[in-house]
C-alpha cells in the first residue's frame, strides 16, 4: 500500500515543479526590449537645474551645461510616457527631436563607450538616488546629484574602460560642485535599499530613470500562482493522507 502510493507523490511533486517552472517562465522580464523613441522635453525654465561650468573634452567642449532632472518622454508603438531623469552620459551629446532606436535596459547595460558601467559604479548610482532624489528636489540638490554622476560615470571609465585620463569629465576651476562631493562621500556609510532604476540608451546621450509602472500582463500571472498554489494543495493531502497510512500500518 506504502509503494503503491509513491508513484502518486512523486507525480504531485512534478506537478507542483512543472507549476512553479510555468509561473517563472510567465513572469520573466523580456530579455531582448523592443526599440523606443526617446525625446528629451526637458523645460529648463521650470525643472531644478543649475547651468555649471564644465570642461568635456571628449566631446571638445568646455562651458556651460545643465545639470538637473530631464524630462524624457518615451514611446513604445505610439504610447508615450514621461519619465524625469538624469544624464549618465557626460561623453555623448543629446539629440534633438524625437529619436528612435533606443532600448529600456538595466542600468549596468546602460551607458554606451567609453562609459559602460560595472556592478559597483551602477550600485553606488542607485544609491545615490535613493538617498537624495526627489521630484520637488531644489535646484542645488538637482546639480550636484547630477554632477556625482557624471563623475562617478567618468572616474569608472577612466578606471576600467580605457579612457585617457584627459578625457575625463571635470568642473572648471571655481565652480561649485552643489555638494556632489558630499554625496559621492556618503556611499561610504550608506546602508540602505539600492533604487531601483532602468537606463536609456541609443544614439544620443544615455540617462538613468524610474523603472515603469508593471504592465498588466492580462491575469496570466495570476493564473500560474493559483495553479501553483493548487498544487501545493494537493501535495499537503496527498502527504497527510501517505502519513495517515504510515500510522495504521
Amino acid at each position: 500500500m506504502i509503494l503503491g502510493q509513491k508513484p502518486s507523490f512523486k507525480q504531485t511533486i512534478a506537478t507542483v515543479v512543472g507549476c512553479t517552472l510555468i509561473a517563472s517562465f510567465g513572469s520573466t522580464v523580456n530579455a531582448n526590449p523592443p526599440p523606443v523613441t526617446v525625446t528629451d522635453i526637458t523645460d529648463w525654465s521650470t525643472t531644478p537645474n543649475e547651468v555649471v561650468n564644465a570642461n568635456l573634452p571628449y566631446l571638445g567642449y568646455s562651458g556651460g551645461v545643465y545639470a538637473g532632472i530631464n524630462t524624457l518622454s518615451v514611446t513604445l508603438n505610439g504610447t508615450s510616457t514621461t519619465y524625469s531623469g538624469f544624464c549618465i552620459d557626460p561623453f555623448h551629446w543629446s539629440a534633438s527631436g524625437p529619436t528612435s532606436g533606443y532600448s529600456e535596459v538595466p542600468l549596468v547595460d546602460a551607458p554606451k563607450s567609453p562609459a559602460t558601467l560595472n556592478a559597483a559604479t551602477t550600485t553606488d548610482i542607485e544609491d545615490l538616488w535613493a538617498e537624495y532624489y526627489s521630484p520637488k528636489m531644489s535646484s542645488g540638490s538637482a546639480a550636484g546629484l547630477q554632477i556625482a554622476i557624471w563623475e562617478l560615470v567618468s572616474s569608472n571609465a577612466v578606471a576600467n574602460d580605457g579612457l585617457a585620463a584627459n578625457k575625463a569629465f571635470s568642473l572648471a576651476a571655481g565652480q561649485s560642485d552643489y555638494g556632489a562631493s558630499q554625496d559621492l562621500a556618503s556611499l561610504a556609510t550608506y546602508t540602505g535599499p539600492a533604487a531601483n532604476l532602468i537606463g536609456l540608451t541609443g544614439p544620443g546621450q544615455d540617462y538613468v530613470i524610474d523603472p515603469p509602472n508593471p504592465v498588466p500582463d492580462g491575469g496570466g500571472t495570476f493564473i500560474f500562482l493559483a495553479m501553483t498554489l493548487s498544487a501545493l494543495f494537493y501535495v499537503r493531502v496527498v502527504m497527510d493522507k501517505n502519513a495517515a497510512q504510515l500510522r495504521k500500518a
